[in-house]
């Protein structure tokens, strides 16, 4: 599932932002009522719209974006992420807890995306070869073995 970026108001009137996984903006904004809340705006993440970008001519592309996990973030991440699963936490947990913690929204937009491809089914390492500019050959073939 595609993870969302939303902004909404509770019944006391606070504005709230956060992030949710839904297959689509509608079912986020009816997951968000039945929170309670009255949805403002609802958009998909950073990465989704960057894995959408193939419709994009190759001139409008943002070619000198940065990753949303840089080096040192990555072995990071890779570090707490281990440290996690070996204290037995299930790797879809983990990952929620990493989505949660991440200082950077793009950062939390790809970790809550690889949590909904880890809880669709799929492997960790397929989900991590969607996001090559993220995630080199290397990474995932020893993340794969």
């Amino acid at each position: 599932m595609p993870a969302y970026r939303y902004q909404a108001v509770d019944a006391q009137g606070r504005n709230l932002n956060g992030l949710l996984e839904a297959d689509t903006p509608r079912s986020a904004r009816n997951q968000l009522r039945a929170q309670g809340l009255i949805p403002l705006d609802v958009t998909a993440t950073a990465s989704d719209s960057a894995a959408d970008n193939s419709a994009v001519p190759v001139w409008q592309r943002a070619l000198w974006t940065r990753p949303a996990l840089g080096g040192q973030a990555l072995a990071i991440v890779t570090r707490q992420l281990a440290s996690l699963v070996g204290a037995g936490l299930p790797l879809e947990r983990a990952l929620a807890v990493l989505a949660d913690e991440a200082e950077k929204p793009d950062a939390q937009a790809l970790l809550a995306n690889l949590r909904a491809e880890v809880n669709a089914g799929q492997a960790l390492a397929v989900a991590l070869a969607q996001y090559p500019r993220e995630f080199d050959a290397s990474y995932v073939a020893v993340v794969a073995a």
